[in-house]
């Protein structure tokens, strides 16, 4: 069964804006204990939603290249491009990871010490092993601790990271203290079986062992175990991972050695007959750097070495190094899914890690928790176990995921607050992760979009925009089954929190190489519901800088299909704070999200083409009049610095950055601007404001943001001698100057001190 049938005969989850029937009681409780709010009667403004999105947009996003610098996305690429790198040929030395192994033994353990059978199993580590480990191995910051420890006690304790590499230094611990026949134990016997029965050796190697409140290792059996191999002058070595079982015990916390340390090692092996300034210069190339600035485990840094070595430090490229680190994300994240020790659980933090990269651990864990219920419904449908609240490792956590956590700070509305943000240590795991999931799990999907469309209307800015981001993620790999079950029921859903996450989805879409969005987003400008048609024009908001011919035309139609008086009164409404009459203005939020649309166009890179068909609007229809002079005055109130209300306004920058347009009357624009011949902005801006000083029902608007602007000039020279120029080009008739006179005249007068009570 492909992933297209298997979701198609997976169950839809129910639409975010209607609770479902069928919800199981302890989810409905569950929910019912967070606060519920109504959804909103107005639409986030267009300013504030493109903020939040550049603020809170993964850093993932940047890694690939998808950054919001006004460039083409590339088109038809994947996000990771399917690469795929098998390391064959050579030896790997180091650590190889291949999960658990649990074996059931069906006797008695008394019965078999009876009969003379071992009660575990156990095998001599080959001597080749050893021999071609001690070559490559490095010692680490704590192995001559580790080695002290060993020696008094006989038994060490040696925990880590699966991938740290303790395994190899447990062996060559043993092999220092003399060690020349070391058995591997099977880690799946309890602490009071011990070494019964099993041949006797040097040293003992018990790796991997997993402790529980049912079989703790405790000091009576440490002391039984030290007993035995006093007489046999032997050491034993157990690694395990971290755990507060092994308190009061010889326990040493493994810190593996530098990863150029362990690669510089195995290429000396590999290259046995090279000089150590060929070793030099390989480790030196741009792609080994970047392979070793991320935390690595040791069995890789040695499957790195093998391509490492058969490169010649000469090339220009190298894509062999360039592709590995691709291949070993793939190979990560298939282990993790199809390890069936895992816990469901975990895996589910996994993917919310991949959702919420580097960003706070706690929102990320508590997130998880909420996935975690909706796969275990798949899973387990008629039987749920309950979540330990205080019964996992965050750092134990971190290790299966790759990742490490950092005390940062975290800007939110009140400020920075500290907080611990969890990161994969390669930013491209995350979205290897979630394709991998999405293409290959399809029976987590109804879960997984469940959990989406939950997240979508949270209350965090944070959560919203890393839901929007996943949502395009998925897109960019799955277009059809994302439009049809998320992106097409948010975009006319009567939540605008739900249109605004469908049109910031498919912005980052495009970023991410989804050609079909400029389509998507002119089929939803012409159609027939309202919502939907609002969904598109935000989208058009935020990626007019790119579309600029697409999105004015978008708008131009979009203004049409509206009555005249749907722009009455918006000016200064784009944050309005009073409910509008919907039955009296049944498009007024279409109108809204026009101005708000070709505001931002008017102020990004491409604000001369949009100045330019503003102009060209005021002698068209009633509609397009009104949209241009609402957008202009709008955007005339933004200042370089949006935190400062009396800040340098934009617009009179760009006008003393253009060159003195003639004086002698009104302009026309017929024809929107080419490269060959650019618009002329100053002559654009004398055009907009006479309009609207000469317009009736704008009048008294343009007036005000003129004074807003004398009031900005207040021990600004420069801003107020550039504001005097412009007055000349505006002052054309005496009418003109009357007017522009009497503002100046009451500006100044509001800015003298009162003069002292007679009293």
């Amino acid at each position: 069964m492909t992933a297209t049938e298997a979701e198609a005969a997976a169950p839809t989850p129910p639409a975010p804006q209607q609770p479902g029937a069928d919800q199981k009681p302890n989810e409905a409780a569950e929910e019912a204990a967070e606060p519920q709010e109504a959804p909103p009667e107005q639409p986030q403004n267009a300013w504030e939603a493109a903020q939040e999105l550049l603020e809170h947009v993964p850093e993932s996003f940047a890694s690939q290249g998808y950054l919001f610098a006004g460039g083409s996305p590339r088109f038809g690429r994947d996000l990771v491009g399917g690469d795929q790198h098998t390391v064959s040929g050579g030896e790997v030395h180091g650590d190889v990871v291949t999960g658990h192994k649990t074996t059931i033994f069906q006797i008695d353990y008394q019965l078999g010490s009876a009969f003379g059978t071992p009660l575990h199993s156990s095998g001599e580590i080959p001597g080749i092993e050893l021999t071609a480990l001690a070559k490559v191995f490095q010692e680490g910051p704590v192995f001559d601790q580790a080695l002290d420890v060993l020696r008094e006690h006989r038994v060490l304790i040696l925990t880590g990271h699966a991938d740290s590499g303790r395994r190899s230094a447990g062996l060559m611990l043993l092999h220092r203290l003399g060690a020349r026949r070391i058995r591997n134990l099977d880690p799946d016997i309890s602490p009071a079986a011990m070494l019964t029965g099993v041949e006797r050796a040097g040293g003992y190697l018990l790796a991997d062992y997993m402790t529980s409140r049912a079989r703790p290792l405790r000091r009576p059996d440490l002391d039984r175990l030290r007993e035995t191999l006093s007489k046999q002058d032997g050491y034993l070595v157990i690694t395990a991972v971290r755990s507060s079982t092994f308190r009061d015990l010889p326990v040493v916390d493994w810190q593996p050695p530098p990863p150029r340390d362990v690669l510089t090692a195995h290429l000396n092996v590999l290259l046995s007959d090279q000089s150590a300034v060929h070793v030099d210069e390989l480790l030196a190339l741009e792609p080994v750097e970047s392979f070793l600035a991320r935390t690595r485990a040791i069995r890789e840094l040695a499957e790195f070495a093998v391509p490492l070595s058969e490169c010649s430090p000469q090339e220009a490229e190298h894509p062999a190094l360039t592709d590995f680190g691709r291949g070993v994300i793939q190979e990560q994240v298939g282990r993790w899914f199809g390890d069936a020790e895992i816990p469901l659980r975990e895996k589910a933090f996994l993917l919310s890690l991949a959702v919420f990269d580097h960003a706070p651990y706690a929102l990320t864990a508590e997130l998880s928790d909420q996935l975690f219920r909706r796969l275990e419904t798949i899973a387990t449908p008629y039987q749920k176990e309950g979540i330990p609240p205080f019964g996992n490792s965050i750092e134990g956590r971190l290790a299966l995921a790759r990742a490490e956590l950092t005390e940062e700070n975290e800007q939110t509305p009140w400020g920075p607050v500290p907080q611990r943000m969890a990161s994969f240590s390669d930013p491209r795991t995350s979205h290897t992760l979630l394709r991998e999931t999405w293409t290959s799990h399809p029976s987590a999907r109804p879960a997984i979009l469940a959990w989406l469309n939950a997240l979508a209307t949270d209350a965090r800015a944070l959560v919203r925009t890393r839901v929007a981001s996943t949502v395009a993620l998925l897109a960019s790999v799955d277009l059809t089954s994302a439009m049809s079950r998320l992106l097409g029921p948010w975009s006319e859903s009567k939540d605008f929190r739900l249109c605004l996450q469908a049109a910031n989805s498919l912005v980052l879409a495009y970023y991410a190489g989804t050609a079909a969005v400029p389509r998507i987003l002119r089929d939803w400008c012409e159609d027939d519901h309202d919502r939907r048609r609002w969904t598109a024009i935000r989208g058009y908001a935020l990626l007019g800088h790119l579309l600029p011919g697409q999105a004015l035309e978008a708008i131009t139609m979009a203004a049409g299909r509206l009555a005249e008086d749907e722009f009455d009164d918006l000016l200064g409404a784009v944050s309005p704070d009073e409910h509008t009459d919907d039955d009296e203005h049944p498009d007024r939020y279409q109108a809204l999200g026009l101005v708000e649309a070709a505001e931002l166009l008017l102020l990004s890179a491409e604000g001369p083409q949009a100045l330019a068909a503003m102009v060209s609007w005021l002698s068209e229809s009633v509609q397009l009049r009104h949209l241009a002079l609402t957008t202009f005055l709008t955007a005339a109130q933004r200042t370089e610095d949006t935190a400062v209300a009396t800040g340098r306004p934009l617009m009179l920058g760009w006008y003393t950055q253009s060159p003195r347009p003639d004086p002698s009357g009104p302009i026309t624009i017929t024809v929107l601007p080419t490269p060959e011949q650019p618009p002329c902005v100053r002559a654009l801006l004398v055009t907009m404001w006479r309009s609207a000083l000469a317009d009736r029902d704008y009048r008294s608007s343009a007036l005000n943001v003129m004074r807003d602007w004398l009031l900005s000039s207040v021990e600004q020279p420069e801003t107020e001698a550039e504001l005097t120029e412009l007055f000349d080009d505006l002052a054309v008739t005496a009418r003109d100057r009357e007017r522009l006179d009497h503002l100046i005249r009451t500006v100044h007068d509001s800015r003298q001190p009162s003069p002292p009570s007679s009293g």
